[in-house]
Order: structure tokens, then C-alpha cells, then sequence
């Protein structure tokens, strides 16, 4: 055999030999959209992070516009290989991922996670060069060397579809940022104003373009246009849907009821079959104008055009959501009963989870599983018991109240539903079911707080400062529980938290176990920012402040107010993010009282 023919063998075998060596295997190796994606894992690879004994591998989406799909896809095991598959939906363009066990991982790189692109004839489609410039943020965090990657992918998806809008503002933005002087970003952003301004030119009523026109401004930094150009449409096109859509906005907000009413009753004058989407808002707010009115007949006129029989996921909801104002107005009670009931027979189209909507494609609905959906289902029908109880009870038609009561008080039950309940015991002085209620609310609450709980090391607190600026010690902490709660002084929610707090407080101040760290880590705050907080006049539990600007990264939260509850071994046991409104005290000390009882 000739040295050459040996060569061509041998380069064969090793690539067939690194082929079945490699730890993630993506087939078809150009996924079109319908067609059925594969992932296939081999643990036993070389360099592979999950251990072949490994019980679960879950795939988990960094990034993706695979809506229809969970973001933790579980694998399954067929022989000593691990594998998932799924369809493209007809919108699909790209995903990231990687894989995870327990606490291992498995990714390419460090800065790298494996990817999913979508193809046409093998040609990656328009915006997947942009989307995963997009996905690097996921897997590079704060690089210094992001933004010039994501230029070179901006440009890689211009040299396949020159007319992508996205990409060249985000382009022209990443050279604006690089420009060394004053003259050359103006020109670069006079650029960038021309492509936003031929956007918009292309189809100024257009309200999907809107968004793009919108958005364009978003993304060069100049947020305060976005009021100018919505201006712009209303002017010159009044009469169009979006300039209808926008003029009602602007007018609702307007403090002169009277001349709103006035307003809207003239234009819905110009109202026809065509053009009637475009005036759902304004029959919104003078149903409930009227209806606060107690005007019957014309709250009942306009609830009418609130819902129509084309597709919409948010049809159910509507229709209790007039149920509702009727009941709170005592208006039309029958009326009220109808709608509830509608609701309650469609509450299976109640919509689960977040329900996209672009032009292009209409409603986009998520990936949710049965258990997930029969919840929402299950929570919507409980609620419409608790609203057709009511109903009933203003009706004298007791019998009928407690019947749909009985039905609304179960596990599903949220807070609003609960107190319903609790209001039409109240109102029927029926002090051993209201008692019953109250004990069954805190046994959910326990329920679900056992649920919550976590055991993962918390990072070291070594950023924290107080108010004179000395730094917080580990001895200090050693065998405490720790109550960490992050805020900022420009967070309204953060402000609405802080009552509980110090509710919370004034009753663990003296235990020696506990220790409460009320932390100002608000980008734009400072230290000065913290010790000036107006709400030292008002509140008595310790504030800190936060020195490291990758706190959020290290207690993985990007929404305040964000709350933990550390052990005294040093690990986070819960973790509450955003405010829950009232029920956060209660919340806060069933998850405290539960370490203690450690």
C-alpha cells in the first residue's frame, strides 16, 4: 500500500476515532426547522465534567428562542449514552446549552457552552449570527473581551443578510463605544438615526415596526426619543390603528375624566368591523367608567367589545376580570355571575406561563408540563369559585356562596382567593369556618416553605460594610443564622418591603442566633447613598452596604428586593426574590423558624 493511501487511512481512523470520542453529539448536523433535533452524551468520553455513574443529565438552556421547549430538558439513559430530542418549531433560530448533574457540569469550555443553531440548506437563518452574540453574555459573564466578539458576530450576520436592522444598530452602537473622537460618533449615530429612520419610514402605522423603531432607540442609548417618535405617528396619523392605539394611551393618562369620556365616546364613532381592534382600549376604560358610574347598560355596552372570537390566550382571563369589576361595583350581578361562568368553562385556556406575539408568527405559546398547566387551571377555577361565592352571597343566595366557597378553599387556592373566602366569612359571621380558614392558610404556607428550602454554600461575606464603613467579620457571623436582605434606595418594591422587615426584626433583635443584614447593594447607589437613606429615621434594623459590584452574580439574583436565609454552617436554606406583598413576614419567619428548630 502506498505511503500516501496509508496517510489518507490513518487520518480516517483518528477522525472517526475523535468523532466517537466526542462528548456531545448534535444530529442532524444542520437542524431545519421541523425537523427533529437530537443530543446525544457520552459520559465516558475524554475530558467529559458528569461521571458515567451519573443517575440524571439535564440539559440546560443558557440562552434560546426555542420557546416551546423547557428551559431543563431532562435526558434520558439508553445504554452508557444519555439522550434528548425535540422539534424546531417553525420560528426557531438558535439556542445555547450545557449540562449539568447534581453539581457538576459539563460544558466545551470555560467561557463556552454548547450550541443549536438553525439552518436553511446549511446555511445558518437570519439572526443566528445575532442571537448568539446575544447568548455570550450567558457564557462569557463580564469578559472584557464580550463586546468585540459579539462586533464579529454582528458582522458574520451582515455578510449573510445585509438588511438585518438588528444587527447593524447593534454594530454601529459597538463602533460608536469604540470611536476615539467626538466628530466620529456623531457620525456613526447620525448613521445609526438613519436606519431607525428608514424603519420607520418603511411602515410608520405599522405597530410591529413600532417596536422595532422603538427598540432601535433602545439599543443606541437614547431612550428619551421614544416618546418623540410615538408623537410623530399620533400627528400624522390619527386615524390609523397604532395612532389610535397611541392617542388613547396618552389621553388616558390625562386628569380631565370628564374630557377623556367626552373623547373617547366621539371617536368610537369611526368604529367598524375593520378597525375595531383599535378600539378595545377605549371600551376598557369607559366600561370601567361606567361601571363605577353604576351605569348598567353602558358598562354592559362596552364590556361587550372586550373579547372577540378570534384566537386569543387572554380571553378567559378577560371575561373574569369583568366578573370582577362588576362585583366590586355591585353592578349587574347577574351579568357578573355570566361572565365568571364563561370563564370558569373556558378556565382550560387560561394561559400558562409568558405568551409571545409577534407579527410574524401570532401567539407564541411556551413549553409548559401537565402539572405545571392543571396548577394554572386549577388556581383559575378555585379563584372563579371564590368570585361566583361572592356573587351569590350579594345575592342572598347563601346555599349557592357556600357551595362555591367549599370549592374555592383547597391547596390550589392563591391569596386573592383565600381572601375572598375570608371576606365572605366575615361578612356571613361565620367565626368557626373564618378560624379554620386562618389555620388551613398557614398550613399552605408551611407547606410551601418546606418546599422552598435549599442547602448550597453561600459565598463568603466579606463585601458587606456598615454605616461608619467598617467592614463585617466571619467571626462575627460564625454559628449565626444570617437574614440577608439586598435592596437600593431607588427600588419602590424594596421600600414597600422594608414594614415587614422591621416587623420581622423587632421580633428576633434579642436571640442570639439570629443576625439581620439589611444590604444596600444598588448599582447606582453609594455608600453615602446608604447612610443618607431617609429610612434610618424609621426603621431600626441594622443596613449595611455592599462594596462588590458582582454580588448579584454571586448570590445569583438581577431583580431586588432579593432575600436569603443562611444557616449557621454557612449555607443558603431559602432564597426569596422580588416582594410577595404582605405575606412576606410570615413567610420570612416560618423559614427563620425552621433553622432554628435545627
Amino acid at each position: 500500500m502506498k505511503p500516501f493511501t496509508i496517510l489518507l487511512l490513518l487520518l480516517a481512523l483518528a477522525f472517526s476515532k475523535g468523532q466517537a470520542q466526542q462528548r456531545v453529539v448534535i444530529t442532524p448536523a444542520y437542524p431545519q426547522r421541523g425537523e427533529t433535533v437530537t443530543v446525544t452524551y457520552d459520559p465516558s468520553a475524554p475530558g467529559a465534567g458528569i461521571p458515567a455513574a451519573a443517575n440524571a443529565v439535564t440539559m440546560v438552556f443558557s440562552y434560546s428562542n426555542f420557546y416551546n421547549q423547557p428551559w431543563r430538558m431532562n435526558m434520558h439513559r439508553e445504554g452508557d449514552k444519555w439522550k434528548a430530542s425535540f422539534v424546531l418549531a417553525d420560528y426557531t433560530v438558535y439556542a445555547t446549552f450545557y449540562l449539568e448533574s447534581g453539581e457538576a457540569i459539563d460544558q466545551p469550555a470555560k467561557d463556552q457552552h454548547y450550541e443549536i443553531p438553525v439552518y436553511t440548506n446549511k446555511i445558518p437563518v437570519k439572526d443566528a449570527s445575532l442571537y448568539k452574540a446575544y447568548s455570550l453574555s450567558a457564557q462569557m459573564g463580564k469578559s472584557p473581551l464580550l463586546a468585540d466578539k459579539q462586533a464579529a458576530l454582528y458582522k458574520k450576520e451582515l455578510a449573510r443578510y445585509p438588511d438585518n436592522y438588528e444587527a447593524k444598530l447593534r454594530l454601529l452602537t459597538y463602533e460608536i463605544n469604540k470611536a476615539g473622537t467626538v466628530k466620529e460618533k456623531e457620525k456613526l449615530r447620525g448613521a445609526a438615526h438613519q436606519v431607525i429612520a428608514d424603519r420607520f419610514n418603511s411602515a410608520p402605522t405599522n405597530s410591529g415596526n413600532m417596536n422595532k423603531v422603538t427598540m432601535g432607540y433602545l439599543i443606541i442609548g437614547e431612550n428619551t426619543r421614544l416618546d418623540s417618535i410615538r408623537r410623530v405617528v399620533m400627528e400624522r396619523y390619527p386615524h390609523s390603528e397604532l395612532g389610535r392605539d397611541l392617542l388613547t394611551g396618552v389621553r388616558a393618562k390625562g386628569k380631565d375624566t370628564a374630557d377623556q369620556i367626552v373623547f373617547f365616546e366621539k371617536e368610537l364613532l369611526d368604529e367598524t368591523p375593520a378597525n375595531s381592534g383599535s378600539f378595545t382600549e377605549m371600551h376598557d376604560i369607559l366600561f370601567q367608567y361606567y361601571a363605577a358610574k353604576k351605569d348598567s347598560a353602558k358598562a354592559l355596552y362596552h364590556a361587550r367589545f372586550l373579547t372577540t372570537g378570534k384566537e386569543n390566550p387572554y380571553q378567559a382571563p378577560t371575561w373574569q376580570s369583568i366578573a370582577q369589576t362588576l362585583l366590586d361595583n355591585s353592578l349587574s350581578l347577574d351579568s357578573a355571575r355570566g361572565y365568571a361562568q364563561r370563564a370558569l368553562d373556558s378556565v382550560r385556556t387560561y394561559p400558562v406561563g409568558v405568551i409571545r406575539f409577534f407579527p410574524e408568527t401570532g401567539y407564541i405559546y411556551p413549553y409548559a408540563d401537565d402539572s405545571t398547566r392543571n396548577a394554572v387551571y386549577n388556581k383559575a377555577s378555585r379563584h372563579l369559585s371564590s368570585i361566583l361565592g361572592l356573587i351569590a352571597m350579594k345575592q342572598s343566595q347563601l346555599m349557592a356562596a357556600d357551595k362555591h366557597m367549599a370549592q374555592a378553599v383547597d391547596a390550589y387556592a392563591d391569596k386573592e382567593t383565600l381572601d375572598n373566602a375570608a371576606q365572605y366569612y366575615q361578612a356571613t359571621n361565620n367565626t368557626a369556618k373564618l378560624t379554620a380558614l386562618q389555620t388551613f392558610r398557614k398550613k399552605l404556607l408551611e407547606d410551601k416553605v418546606r418546599k422552598q428550602r435549599i442547602n448550597k454554600p453561600a459565598p463568603p461575606l466579606t463585601s458587606f460594610v456598615d454605616m461608619k464603613g467598617t467592614p463585617v467579620t466571619a467571626a462575627s457571623l460564625k454559628g449565626k443564622i444570617v437574614v440577608i436582605d439586598f435592596w437600593a434606595t431607588w427600588c419602590i418594591p424594596c421600600m414597600q418591603e422594608m414594614p415587614y422587615l422591621q416587623r420581622l426584626y423587632d421580633q428576633y433583635k434579642q436571640h442570639p442566633d439570629v443576625v439581620f443584614m439589611i444590604i444596600n447593594s444598588g448599582a447606582k447607589n453609594t455608600l453615602a447613598d446608604a447612610q443618607g437613606w431617609s429610612g434610618h429615621k424609621k426603621y431600626t434594623f441594622p443596613v449595611y452596604y455592599n462594596t462588590d459590584p458582582a454580588i448579584g452574580d454571586k448570590f445569583r439574583f438581577n431583580i431586588i428586593p432579593a432575600s436569603y436565609l443562611i444557616d449557621k454552617a454557612g449555607n443558603i436554606q431559602f432564597v426569596n426574590i422580588g416582594f410577595e406583598g404582605p405575606e412576606v413576614e410570615e413567610k420570612l419567619k416560618q423559614q427563620l423558624e425552621l433553622l432554628l428548630k435545627d
